[in-house]
């Protein structure tokens, strides 16, 4: 395909009324058909996966293969016979040989999944590979070339592992030619209205319901809405209105209530019962800590404080 049909496709995949987001991808756009390294950033949830895919989808390598690995969730111990595969007596349980994922993805795109994650020593292997574009599989003499693009992801900027030495710079240097940051589905709230839209029409299909759209009150709630999981958590909230709304127009009885609880009935309360200022601070902060599942640096950020301030009051509030 041609770059400019190339760059179609990436925005018909990624459609965005958000001024942020579109700039992200016209950066996109340019690397599309370059073996650029590229890492991708962005919360959890913000569909870091989804534009990895759709780089090697609209890219010059889009017919060969793309191969994922989860670099959080793969234990240390066998990440490099996962990464590298092994010859056969490699160690006990290596009965026959296995192909790895980097073997895989030879002439295709190899993806590193919140890179990271990746202890120290196994970064120095990765280097290794990035650098010269060669490896073996475990247990083997055999050197092989690769030829692959690699696309990284981090939902914790990695500059903040490099300032506490929890990453390599050299390795970072290599895998960070282009970055591309996604920003947060709180910043680009024009987009949820047509976001949730997509959602609900696919989940109507699967369910094999009649479902119309959404109650306007819907429209403005939804977009009110802070997302702190973002795509993930938009998704999941359309998916379970989708599936308990009887009629074919998505009211706010369908809407996890927890999630979407009016502000004003908060203050309401609060009056009513006469909180002190501490009162509402702590249920304030133990509402926050639940809609970010628990995550200290994520909720400290929304209610503008430090994390060391943050975990004073929990402290302080009792707040398990």
């Amino acid at each position: 395909m041609s770059d400019n049909v190339n760059a179609r496709t990436l925005r018909r995949l990624f459609p965005t009324r958000s001024a942020v987001l579109r700039d992200v991808l016209a950066t996109a756009e340019k690397v599309l058909n370059h073996d650029v390294n590229v890492l991708i950033l962005g919360e959890s949830g913000v569909g870091k996966d989804y534009l990895a895919e759709a780089l090697h989808r609209c890219g010059n390598r889009a017919e060969n293969k793309f191969v994922r690995i989860d670099c959080a969730n793969i234990p240390p111990d066998i990440f490099e016979s996962e990464l590298f595969g092994y010859e056969r007596g490699a160690f006990t349980d290596a009965q026959t040989r296995k192909v790895g994922r980097m073997e895989l993805a030879h002439r295709g795109t190899l993806y590193l999944d919140e890179v990271g994650a990746l202890t120290p020593p196994l970064q120095a292997k990765l280097l290794r590979v990035v650098q010269e574009r060669k490896f073996s599989r475990l247990g083997g003499n055999q050197v092989l070339d690769i030829d692959a693009r690699f696309l990284s992801s981090s939902n914790i900027p990695l500059d903040e592992l490099l300032e506490s030495g929890l990453f390599r710079k050299d390795l970072f240097y290599r895998l960070n030619v282009i970055t591309l940051t996604i920003p947060p589905l709180r910043q680009r709230r024009s987009d949820i209205p047509e976001l949730a839209a997509k959602f609900l029409d696919e989940t109507a299909r699967h369910l094999k319901k009649r479902l119309r759209g959404f109650d306007e009150a819907v429209v403005d709630l939804l977009t009110d809405h802070s997302w702190p999981g973002n795509l993930r958590e938009l998704r999941h909230v359309i998916e379970r209105a989708a599936i308990l709304e009887e009629g074919e127009v998505i009211t706010q009885a369908s809407l996890p209530f927890e999630n979407f609880v009016d502000a004003s009935h908060f203050v309401a309360s609060g009056l009513e019962q006469r909180w002190t200022l501490e009162e509402l601070e702590k249920r304030y902060i133990r509402e926050i800590l639940r809609q970010t599942s628990g995550n200290y640096s994520k909720t400290a950020n929304i209610l503008g404080i430090n994390r060391k301030t943050l975990l004073e009051k929990r402290k302080r509030y009792e707040l398990d």
